[in-house]
């Protein structure tokens, strides 16, 4: 049978599972723990089947599958905030990363606020 040549990688990238997982290390465990939860997991994905396309894309006559739950202000660990779907959007990645950069002043240059 075939085997499949590795995947050449210069030296210094990270594939984006790697990178969410250090992330993700990096978020408050408080926040983390919503986003890990049982009811956030079904709560996103019921949201998902509710609003498939992503809203910000839509605005701009486009149709792109959405796969990202995106709270409109961000909650910064207010639970109340965290599961009011009245602010949430349906975003595709694109879409999610481009607004999360320009909220935290560029990637990688995440501002954390009180």
């Amino acid at each position: 049978m075939p085997v499949r040549p590795p995947i050449h990688r210069p030296v210094g990238t990270r594939d984006k599972r790697e990178a969410d997982r250090d992330a993700d290390r990096k978020r408050d465990p408080a926040i983390r723990a919503l986003y890990k939860s049982a009811r956030w997991q079904h709560a996103r994905r019921m949201f998902l089947a509710r609003h498939p396309l992503c809203a910000e894309c839509q605005r701009r006559d486009r149709l792109t599958p959405a796969n990202t739950v995106d709270h409109v202000v961000p909650h910064r660990g207010d639970p109340e905030r965290f599961w009011d779907q009245d602010g949430w959007q349906a975003l595709c990645a694109s879409c999610h990363s481009r607004k999360t950069a320009a909220e935290d002043g560029g990637f990688g240059n995440a501002r954390r606020q009180p």
